[in-house]
């Protein structure tokens, strides 16, 4: 039998066909780097000295986007995979399971703690119900079902740093060796214990993340399952020891937690913080790529402009006034982990947007930053293109990562009001905290509000090239070269806008199935 040392790196059914994606994946990335690097040093010298302005902006946003990728790689240049069963815990260690409840509906948190009681554990495990909603329903439910019920409010203690500060509360109150999160909505599998646990015989593993999965439509029209991300990303940061917490499904080591003082309280959320603060300290965490447990995801574009927007403002206000650069402690990969995930959202909110809108000012100015024939240019950017589609498809194991750029893209408007806002709340201070799956009342704001920015752009890049054509004042082939750029900006933005108007599909209410076939 395999040493666990060995046995902790797992192995993929089909290892010889990852082992060629792997080996194309990187050929094409190479080859994405030195095209991009060919096509930047080209544009330096093509750039229209009479649009300095436009010039300038055009150099750094395609400086960026080859940088993003650049680190991007990094973070999934190597993957590790896992067996579905985990390890055999080496003994039957004291777990807490900790529910934090804020207002969410009752059906979903019945759902919630019928899953959490069935459980299986050879040892000692207590589940404590965190209600900062102070609701007698939860309190009777949890009560039936032999749990400990705690309450700040009821308590008389402030309710300071929203979920982060009933996590601690909860730590306060308990002294299980180990914590499994799950949220108010997240419905696990009887097994997750049994798979996650015994990772924990690692004496540096501060967490384990199981992967996330959600009810959503089939389609999943706003990528709540976020394949690349959970797919992908994770499984390369796992590979690196630097696994991001996602704040349920994940079981902490108390030990790590109590060396950091708890979770992390000065950003939004505690999730990605906590995890920073514990790499950072030499604290390692590992992922388990399957979905131990299953939660609900916004169903409407408010509900999802809410939860991305709590993402990327947190994520940016570490990249603003905690850089992962500048952080004492940091393991380089976990430097370039940090890193990718606040530039992603900064290129998404400024950098993709200012593509969109060049075509609209060649439209109606005639203007064009690059003086050099739009052929060459068709032709150096076109292979730089293809080299990064075909790597980016490889890289990401054909989870879609073109429907992540379209959600990224499509999401812009979320992403630029979360920089200003992460831009204006230093240390010290933070907005309100709302969680995500809390039920809503009032007046239903309109859909096409939400996408107001998006359909602009999208409608500007359909229509303005038939105006320009039709005035005669812009020429032909600057026309023809733009319409390749508006052709990518619509299919980047119709998604999100198609997904607004489509019709709502109530998220189906958390149950006891199986989020995996390896919890059966």
């Amino acid at each position: 039998m395999a040493e666990p040392q060995t046995r902790r790196w797992g192995r993929r059914h089909n290892e010889i066909a990852d082992t060629v994606r792997r080996r194309f994946a990187r050929f094409f990335a190479f080859l994405t780097l030195v095209t991009g690097l060919y096509y930047v040093v080209w544009a330096f010298g093509a750039v229209n000295p009479a649009y300095p302005i436009a010039a300038f902006l055009f150099l750094a946003a395609e400086i960026s986007c080859l940088i993003l990728f650049a680190i991007a790689t990094v973070g999934v240049w190597r993957l590790r995979f896992k067996p579905p069963t985990g390890l055999p815990p080496e003994r039957p260690s004291t777990v807490d399971v900790f529910i934090p409840v804020c207002g969410e509906p009752m059906s979903v948190v019945d759902a919630t703690f019928d899953a959490a009681a069935a459980i299986r554990w050879p040892g000692l495990k207590l589940v404590y119900v965190l209600d900062d909603g102070a609701s007698d329903q939860v309190r009777a439910a949890a009560l039936d079902r032999g749990f400990t019920y705690r309450s700040r409010p009821r308590e008389g203690l402030e309710q300071n740093d929203a979920k982060a500060g009933n996590l601690n509360y909860g730590l306060a109150r308990s002294v299980g060796e180990f914590i499994l999160v799950l949220d108010a909505d997240q419905v696990a599998t009887p097994n997750i214990l049994e798979v996650l646990a015994g990772y924990m015989r690692f004496p540096r593993v501060s967490f384990v993340q199981s992967q996330q999965s959600f009810h959503v439509p089939e389609d999943d029209p706003f990528f709540n399952n976020d394949r690349v991300f959970y797919e992908a990303m994770q499984l390369g940061l796992d590979a690196g020891d630097s696994v991001i917490s996602c704040g349920s499904g994940v079981l902490y080591r108390r030990a790590a937690l109590k060396e950091i003082g708890g979770f992390v309280t000065w950003n939004l959320v505690e999730d990605l913080t906590t995890s920073y603060e514990l790499h950072r300290r030499g604290w390692k965490s590992l992922y388990v790529p399957y979905a131990l447990s299953r939660g609900l995801a916004p169903s409407d574009i408010w509900g999802v402009y809410q939860q991305r927007g709590q993402w990327a403002f947190d994520t940016l206000r570490l990249f603003f006034w905690d850089n992962p650069l500048l952080k004492p402690g940091l393991r380089l990969f976990s430097r370039f982990t940090y890193l990718i995930v606040g530039l992603a959202y900064l290129c998404a909110a400024f950098v993709f947007p200012f593509f969109f809108i060049v075509p609209i000012w060649s439209y109606l100015t005639g203007g064009n930053v690059l003086y050099k024939h739009e052929l060459e240019f068709a032709l150096i950017r076109g292979v730089y293109f293809v080299c990064m589609a075909i790597a980016m498809e490889l890289l990401f194991r054909g989870r879609q990562p073109g429907k992540q750029f379209q959600l990224l893209t499509g999401l812009f408007p979320v992403y630029a009001r979360a920089a200003f806002r992460a831009a204006l709340y230093p240390r010290g201070w933070k907005p309100v905290y709302t969680p995500n799956n809390r039920a809503r009342g009032g007046l239903t704001r309109p859909r096409f509000l939400a996408i107001l920015p998006q359909l602009t752009v999208l409608l500007a890049n359909a229509i303005l090239p038939f105006y320009a054509a039709a005035v005669g004042e812009v020429p032909g082939r600057l026309i023809a070269a733009n319409i390749g750029i508006s052709a990518l900006t619509i299919w980047s933005l119709l998604p999100i806008v198609l997904a607004t108007f489509a019709a709502d599909t109530p998220a189906p209410v958390a149950s006891q199935e199986p989020a995996h076939a390896a919890a059966s």
